[in-house]
């Protein structure tokens, strides 16, 4: 399993975390993180995830879940 933050734009603070717009690789759906899922920090709606061994872009929504470029749902 590997989850790499390839770059992260600061939004602001909320609740002891930092909210971060992220640019994620990550090796398979699974892995792709909730929304507090990466230790310290908060992802935005917009961060974007590409799963390397599927070849696929994936946007976070702003209700938590993980949709590709047609609307489908990859990971709530």
């Amino acid at each position: 399993m590997a989850l790499t933050i390839r770059n992260e734009e600061h939004i602001k603070y909320s609740s002891g975390r930092t909210v971060v717009r992220a640019e994620i690789d990550v090796d398979t759906a699974a892995e792709l993180p909730a929304v507090t899922g990466i230790s310290g920090k908060k992802l935005h709606q917009g961060s974007t995830a590409l799963i390397i061994t599927e070849g696929k872009l994936v946007i976070l929504t702003g209700n938590g879940k993980w949709v590709d470029c047609s609307g489908t749902i990859v990971k709530e």
